[in-house]
């Protein structure tokens, strides 16, 4: 079996970040290219790896999604896993896995563009391990130090972000009483809340408001419009509103409706009945940082 390990020195403290959030860009980022070589591109985070890390979460994006996109373009018609994992590294400390499984060549100058990945090495103190085994299939293993949170409960934290952090969202659903549960728990949290009461509406005022909404809380199951229609529509609007975080909100919980949620632009998928930990989380990975 031969490898390739390039080592760098360590990260710097960062900010928190969801490993779920950042299968989620590396699906996206890469669905096209994978799409155009042929590839069943499957991304996937283990079971057992924490919510939350703290590490680089852009250089880290960066370089994952670097590693992922060489993969797919060396690759040729066939399958490309890839797996993120946590793994212990002492106390409260971890390393962040992404693990590549397939038919691909990532060795060639070219093909990974290793000047950027040096750059990002040394940046996050990361390390690139690449084996191949007896038949030729290669197995690419980047890991890179991250961290756990604080010891503070992931409730308490994600209260005291969303107090501080504050904004406007629009809450879409066509039950009173589910709009009314989920605009109490962000304006108890903080946060400025309007509401539609299903997907026509709520496109038209993201897209007349002078100032539309900061995300969107989206229910699917709507009878005049659906939320999967109201997202599309949204995603075709002609300015930074396309580009607004939109999470969905519903009943619908089976695996096939998360995809189709997800393949119509969503950023997120939460289930009714939504936790208040739950909802402030994927509303703390799309918001933008307020501006110091």
């Amino acid at each position: 079996m031969d490898s390739d390990n390039l080592h760098r020195a360590p990260s710097q403290q960062g900010t928190d970040f969801a490993p779920e959030a950042l299968a989620r860009m590396l699906s996206v980022s890469t669905a096209a290219l994978a799409q155009g070589r042929g590839v069943a591109l499957e991304v996937s985070v283990l079971t057992g790896t924490p919510p939350r890390l703290v590490g680089d979460a852009e250089t880290a994006g960066a370089l994952c999604n670097t590693l992922v996109a060489s993969a797919i373009a060396s690759a040729g018609p066939g399958r490309l896993a890839v797996r993120l994992s946590a793994l212990p590294a002492g106390e409260e400390r971890v390393t962040l896995r992404t693990e590549l499984s397939g038919h691909f060549d990532i060795r060639g100058e070219g093909g990974f563009g290793w000047e950027l990945a040096r750059r990002l090495l040394t940046a996050l103190g990361a390390q690139i391990t690449m084996e191949f085994a007896m038949d030729g299939r290669p197995r690419a293993v980047l890991d890179i130090p991250a961290a756990l949170p604080s010891r503070a409960t992931d409730t308490e934290r994600l209260t005291s972000w969303a107090r501080s952090r504050g904004g406007r969202l629009l809450v879409v659903d066509d039950s009173a009483t589910n709009r009314m549960v989920v605009a109490g728990l962000l304006a108890k949290a903080g946060f400025s809340v309007e509401t539609a009461t299903g997907g026509a509406e709520a496109v038209e005022a993201i897209a007349q408001a002078p100032v539309p909404p900061e995300a969107v809380l989206m229910d699917v199951a709507m009878p005049d419009m659906d939320g999967v229609m109201a997202t599309t529509t949204i995603r075709r609007l002609g300015d930074e509103r396309a580009r607004i975080p939109i999470i969905a909100v519903t009943a619908n919980a089976q695996p096939e409706d998360r995809l189709r949620c997800l393949a119509a632009g969503m950023n997120d998928y939460l289930t009714k009945p939504v936790r208040r930990a739950d909802l402030l989380g994927a509303l703390e990975r799309w918001l933008a940082p307020q501006p110091a």
